[in-house]
C-alpha cells in the first residue's frame, strides 16, 4: 500500500471513530462550564456604600457637635464656627473620617461573603504573584503618581477649595503634635477601606467581565467620582489607574493598599512639615523652602521614580495570568 493510501485509510478509519455528539452530551457539557460572571451587585453594592458613606458622614458629625460643645441643635449645623471646631478637633476629625469609611465596607463585606468565590480570593485578599520587593516598590512609586497628576491638574484648573480647607484643617492639627495619628488614620483608613470597596470588589469582578484594561478604566472613574470634588477627583484618575494596574497585574490588592497609604501618609507630612509657601497657590521662592527640606523632597522624588522604572520593568517577569472565574 503506498504512503498517499495508508494516510486515507487512517484518516477514513479515524473519521468513522468520531461519532457526533448526542443531544444530551451537548446538554452536559453546556451545563459543565462555568456560569457567566454576575455584574448586576456592583452598582446596588457601590450605590449602597455611597449612601452609608454619606449617612454616617451626617451621624458622626452630629456626635460630634455633641461631645464637643455639650448639645447639638439644627441652628448648630448652619454655625460655620461649630462646623469647624469639629474639624479643628482631634475627636471630631477622627471620628468624621474614620466612621463614615469603614461603615462604606460593610456592603462590601456582605456581598463577598455571599459569593461562591472564597471570601478572600473575591476581594483580592491573596498573596498573588509578586515578590515582596515589587510591593515595596510600587509603594515606593505612587508618590510621583500623585505629584505629576496634581501639577497637571492644578495647572489646568486650579485649586481646589476643599483641598485648600482640608489642607489647612491637616495643618493645623499636624503642627499641633498630632501629625502621626493624622497621618497614619489618613493613610490607612482610605488605604484599607477604598481598596476593599474599588480594587477589591468592583475591579475584581468587571475585569472577569469586562477584561483587565475596561475594568482599570471604570473603576478608576468610580474611584474618582467618590471624592465629590471636581479638581480633586480628576487629580485622583492617575492614581486609580495606577492603583488598579497594580492589583491587576500582581492578581491582589496589598499592593494598591500599601500604595494608596504611602501616598496619603506622604501627602499628609509634606502638608504638615513643609512651609505653607511650598504647598500653597503662590509662586514658591527657593528661600521659602529650607535646604533640608529640598533635600528630602529631592530624594523622595528620585527614588519614587526609580521604584517606578523598577516597578514597570519587573512586573512583567511576574504578572499575574488573570482568568474569568465566577464571582
Amino acid at each position: 500500500m503506498s504512503s498517499a493510501e495508508n494516510d486515507g485509510a487512517i484518516s477514513e478509519a479515524a473519521y468513522r471513530t468520531v461519532e457526533p455528539e448526542t443531544d444530551l452530551e451537548v446538554i452536559q457539557r453546556v451545563e459543565s462550564l462555568p456560569p457567566a460572571v454576575r455584574i448586576w451587585p456592583i452598582p446596588i453594592v457601590v450605590v449602597v456604600a455611597f449612601f452609608l458613606h454619606l449617612g454616617t458622614s451626617i451621624f458622626a458629625l452630629l456626635i460630634s457637635i455633641w461631645l464637643i460643645h455639650g448639645s447639638i441643635g439644627p441652628e448648630m449645623l448652619q454655625d460655620t464656627q461649630v462646623l469647624q471646631s469639629v474639624t479643628q478637633s482631634r475627636l471630631g476629625l477622627s471620628l468624621t473620617l474614620i466612621v463614615p469609611q469603614t461603615m462604606m465596607i460593610f456592603p462590601v463585606l456582605v456581598a463577598a461573603m455571599l459569593s461562591p468565590v472564597p471570601f478572600a480570593e473575591r476581594l483580592g485578599l491573596v498573596r498573588g504573584t509578586w515578590p515582596l520587593k515589587l510591593w515595596i516598590s510600587s509603594a515606593i512609586a505612587t508618590p510621583i503618581i500623585g505629584l505629576v497628576s496634581s501639577m497637571i491638574v492644578g495647572g489646568l484648573m486650579g485649586e481646589s477649595e476643599s483641598l485648600q480647607d482640608m489642607t489647612k484643617i491637616f495643618r493645623g492639627l499636624g503642627q499641633g503634635g498630632f501629625f502621626i495619628p493624622l497621618a497614619l488614620m489618613v493613610g490607612l483608613t482610605p488605604g484599607i477601606c477604598e481598596e476593599l470597596l474599588f480594587r477589591g470588589y468592583v475591579q475584581t469582578r468587571l475585569s472577569q467581565r469586562i477584561g483587565g484594561l475596561f475594568a482599570i478604566l471604570v473603576t478608576s472613574v468610580a474611584f474618582a467620582a467618590f471624592h465629590m470634588d471636581l479638581v480633586h477627583s480628576t487629580a485622583v484618575v492617575a492614581i486609580g489607574v495606577y492603583l488598579g494596574w497594580l492589583s491587576w497585574t500582581s492578581g491582589s490588592i496589598f499592593p494598591a493598599m500599601i500604595g494608596h497609604f504611602v501616598n496619603n501618609f506622604l501627602s499628609v507630612a509634606a502638608v504638615v512639615l513643609l512651609p505653607e509657601s511650598a504647598i500653597g497657590s503662590e509662586p514658591i521662592k527657593p528661600e521659602d523652602i529650607p535646604e533640608a527640606a529640598v533635600l528630602v523632597m529631592a530624594a523622595i522624588t528620585l527614588s519614587s521614580v526609580v521604584a517606578f522604572l523598577y516597578t514597570l520593568q519587573q512586573a512583567r517577569k511576574h504578572r499575574h495570568r488573570n482568568r474569568p472565574g465566577t464571582a
